[in-house]
Parts: structure tokens; sequence; C-alpha cells
């Protein structure tokens, strides 16, 4: 690094407090690095400069991960169907980020085999083909072998299914999107970074040739300041404007149907990919790929969505699913780049990220998905070196950095709603104090998982959360 780079003190995630963080925002005048955007990929970006040794920090316009970061598909995995687009290079990429996950997070993503019913023998054989080139392509990041699995034994495993014939089985990852975007904040603070939610950040341009000017404005009491940031890096995913096609993904959760596996449908009546999941003991299934103009901070997927989702899931189940059994419902928007695929249609549209350079000082990471994002944090960085923005420093290291737990909100989310009040109470605290919870939805969606899992529940709670966020901030 150069001699007037200057990095942030590390600091505790212990009694994380608002106020400080706003200070300490306006303590140092110019930082090596600015970034805008609090989702997986802004918060990747965050822990890996600090990591690397850079002063970084991060302005996020609403809640840390409250955009498509908390509403993903909850799959730690390669893209099976991205094998039929032949794009094996990306398929190979988020195959070995999938193990970095699986390595550096294990109290909130864990291997889940998973199933494909089968009608014929040949349909077994195209498929089976198809997951050996998936594990070959895995290569040492293999997480289980793919194989042939009789009716008997699929029954076993996923009792609501209806019988059939034969089936392959693979295995793939399974995560808390939500919690996993904590993980990684807490680590970029334990490392010197500065994060701010409900913070929105412009630049303003150019103090000199040096740095960029950064307007911050907060959104609780309206203050604001400006700073200089050596390097610029927008990472605001589907809200990146027109760089992007944005792709709508509409879940549905279930209370438990009895999955000890997931269950993918490569291709529905209509095209589309459907798969069934076990998640924090309910089940979730997903999804659909609409294209849409914007997308929206709403949590209820559409009526039409939830309708499609329970008509095609019902026709490899042993029981037709109503709509009275959902719980949850949500929406996450894939942000997918534009290059010249001008016709297709989004399900076709490629799962690659990419890295642009805006202006002298700023770049922009656009595309991709939760798997992969330490690595398009790990190349937006390489970039700006690489472009002259920042000054070398350490090599990126977050392959091998194990990412740091919650101790009270990373086991609270597996007992969903069967908390004392005591214990609510110290769930509540933790949010607000270690994790920056600002909100009673910031903590009933974001911090527990009770939103996504149940909404009935999250509304009868949410006034005594609200309360005891009161009654702290008192």
């Amino acid at each position: 690094m150069s001699a007037h780079s200057t990095r942030a003190a590390p600091t505790s995630t212990q009694g994380w407090r608002r106020e400080p963080t706003w200070q300490a925002l306006q303590g140092q005048a110019t930082w090596d690095v600015c970034v805008v955007g609090g989702g997986a990929t802004g918060l990747g970006i965050a822990l890996d400069a600090a990591a690397r040794g850079y002063s970084v920090v991060l302005a996020e316009a609403e809640d840390f991960a409250s955009g498509a970061s908390s509403r993903s598909s909850k799959m730690l995995h390669g893209g099976v169907r991205y094998l039929q687009q032949m794009d094996f290079a990306l398929v190979k990429e988020a195959l070995e980020e999938r193990a970095t996950v699986l390595a550096n997070a294990p109290h909130v993503a864990q291997v889940l085999p998973f199933v494909i019913p089968c009608e014929s023998l040949a349909h077994a054989a195209f498929y089976g083909s198809g997951l050996k080139l998936y594990g070959l392509l895995a290569g040492s990041h293999n997480v289980g072998r793919s194989h042939y699995i009789s009716s008997k034994a699929m029954g076993a495993q996923v009792g609501a299914l209806k019988a059939h014939a034969h089936g392959i089985q693979y295995h793939d990852g399974l995560f808390d999107d939500a919690r996993l975007a904590q993980s990684i904040a807490r680590s970029a603070r334990e490392r010197g970074a500065v994060l701010m939610n409900y913070c929105r950040a412009e630049i303003q341009g150019q103090a000199d040739e040096g740095a960029d000017l950064i307007l911050l404005s907060r959104k609780d009491t309206g203050a604001q300041h400006t700073l200089r940031a050596r390097c610029t890096i927008v990472a605001t995913g589907a809200w990146s404007g027109e760089r992007v096609a944005v792709s709508r993904g509409s879940h549905i959760v279930l209370k438990d149907i009895g999955l000890a596996s997931g269950v993918l449908l490569p291709k529905t009546p209509d095209g589309r990919v459907l798969y069934l999941l076990p998640w924090l003991g309910h089940t979730l299934i997903g999804t659909t790929d609409v294209s849409v103009s914007r997308p929206d901070y709403g949590h209820q997927a559409p009526q039409d969505d939830i309708a499609w989702l329970l008509k095609t899931a019902s026709q490899v189940l042993q029981k037709p699913l109503e709509a009275h059994q959902v719980t949850a419902s949500f929406v996450g928007y894939r942000p997918l780049v534009h290059r010249s695929q001008t016709g297709k249609n989004s399900s076709q549209l490629s799962r690659a990220h990419l890295v642009e350079r805006l202006s002298a000082r700023s770049l922009r990471v656009v595309g991709g998905k939760w798997t992969t994002y330490r690595r398009m944090a790990q190349d937006a960085l390489d970039a700006a070196i690489a472009h002259g923005m920042l000054p070398k420093a350490m090599a990126c290291s977050t392959a091998q950095l194990r990412l740091s737990p919650n101790p009270v909100l990373d086991n609270a989310w597996l007992t969903q709603g069967q908390w004392s009040e005591d214990q609510l109470q110290k769930i509540v605290q933790s949010a607000v104090q270690e994790e920056a919870a600002c909100h009673a939805e910031d903590i009933l969606y974001r911090r527990l998982r009770t939103g996504f899992t149940d909404q009935a529940l999250a509304q009868a709670l949410q006034s005594q959360v609200a309360q005891s966020m009161k009654m702290m901030s008192g």
C-alpha cells in the first residue's frame, strides 16, 4: 500500500452502535474504498478490501441484504441448467465458490442431497450424464457423487413424491442467505470496515484527480456528510438501472411436507425449472423466471406466481397443494447483465458477472449470483488495482477466511417462533447492537427468518419486537 493510505482501526462487533459508526465515517477525510450497496456483493467487497488492508466504508440505502440477497433460492450451486447453455466456465467457477462458502460458513451452509425424478430410463440416463459432467467440473470440490436411485429409495427420502420409475441423486449446497450476509458484515467490521445501513451514497464528482466526492445521507435523521474515496465500487444488483435485465423469482413456503432431500424438476411443462427444498423446518418451493421492468422491496409474491408454483409442484406430489398451506411467499430479483443477447428471455441470459469502469475513480459490478459473491468481490478489487485506483496491497485472502458467526442469531432461526420472552429480548438486543437492525422488520425478516417462513407469526410479533427495540433505545 502507498504511504498515504490509512486503514481504519479494527473494530469489535460487540456493542455496535449507529452513532459511533456515523462518527467513524466523519472521522477520516479520505478512504481507500467506498462501496455503494450492502447486499451480498457489496458486503463481500467490503470484507475483501478490509482483509487486504484498505480503509473501507460501505453505505446501503436500505437495510443490509434487504433486496435479492435475503430472497434468493437458498441454494449454493453451480447451476445444473447452465450446462444446457454450454456455460462450463460459469458452472466451474460457481462450483469452486460453493465449496468455499461451505468451508468458510458452516454455521449457515450445508450439503444437501437432491433427487431428480424420472419417468423413464432414457430420462435418467440423460440427466445422469449431465450430473456426471457437473461432478467432473467440480473436480476436487465435488460434495457428493451423483448416481441412479431406485423408486423405493427415492420414496424413502422424499415420501411426498408420487411414485416415479427412476431417479438420479446428486448433491449441492443449501444456505441461509440473510444470515450469511450478516456473517460477511460481521467479519468485515472485525477487520476495520465501517458499514452503515439506511444511508444513501451518491457520487458528486471528483474532488481532484486522486479521489471521488461521495455524499452520504442518513435516512433516519437526514444528516449528511461528504467524504473522499480513492475508489468507489457500485454494487447495487438489480437496482443498477439500464445495465441489467431484471428477472423476478417468486417462492412459496409451506409447513414441512416431508422432504429429507431437495427435489429438482429440470423441465416443467412451460420449460422452467422448479425445486422443492427442506428449509428451516419448512418446505420452500421456487422459482418463477419472469422478466420485469424494475425491482421493488415488496415481500409477497404475486398471486399468479403462487398459483403456478402450487399447480406445478402438485403434479409431482402425492397430495396436491392448496393455497391455504402457504405460510409465506417472497420475491427475489435477479440482476442479469445486458450483453449482446437481444431477444433472449431472462431464463436464457447468462448469470455471469461483469466489472466495468464508470469513471476515473469508480467501478460497477453487475450480474452474478449469491454463490459467486466472493469471486465478484475479488474481481472488482483486482480491477480497481489494475486501473490504478488503488495501490497494490496484500493479495486476496477471502477464499481461506472463515466467516464469523453470531452465537445468538445463528442459532435462533433453528427454532422459529419457539422463544420465551427472555430469549426474544436477547435476540432483539443482539440484532440491534451487533447487526445494525433499525426496525422490527429488519429483525423479523433479515436477522431472524420468521417473515420468510411464517408471515402471520411475524405480524403477530411485530409490536412485541418494536416495543423491545424502543425500550433499548430509551
